[in-house]
């Protein structure tokens, strides 16, 4: 008579039962789904920054390649930088994998550009400072980045 009641009474799962399973599957599905939001955000943000080291060293390597080629500015004051560099005005656009003048890339989201001093104490060397710019950034607004190339 036990086994009977204990059989008669396995008809499937309760309200209670389904409600918790519901449950316990979406905890997992939401931990899932925010761990692949946070992997795509990393994902960009190295993206970026990979970009961003190789427009640099692009940079760097075709000013370092004939910067005779180039015009100097002969003024040393350091503090003019953002007179000569205006953040709203600078000339060159870039994003991941783009260069382009201002004006030829509707897309790109960034912008550079640089000049290039000379030493006064050691001749033959120049210091280019780059400033970039990207929307990527905010809310940092720009960075420099400053190297030395020589003239062969």
């Amino acid at each position: 008579m036990i086994k009977k009641l204990l059989i008669a009474n396995k008809k499937g799962q309760g309200i209670i039962e389904s409600l918790v399973a519901l449950g316990l599957i979406s905890v997992i599905g939401m931990t899932f789904a925010g761990g692949l939001i946070s992997l795509r955000n990393t994902s960009k943000k190295s993206v970026m920054a990979s970009a961003t080291d190789r427009q640099i060293a692009d940079i760097a390597e075709n000013i370092k390649a004939g910067v005779q080629d180039y015009q100097v500015n002969f003024d040393y004051d350091q503090q003019k930088i953002d007179d000569y560099l205006p953040i709203n005005n600078l000339p060159m656009l870039w994003d991941v994998g783009m260069v382009a003048s201002k004006g030829e890339c509707p897309r790109c989201e960034g912008t550079y550009g640089y000049i290039i001093q000379p030493y006064e104490k050691y001749r033959g060397l120049y210091l280019v400072t780059l400033r970039m710019t990207h929307k990527s950034w905010l809310p940092e607004k720009f960075r420099d980045y400053n190297f030395v190339v020589s003239a062969k």
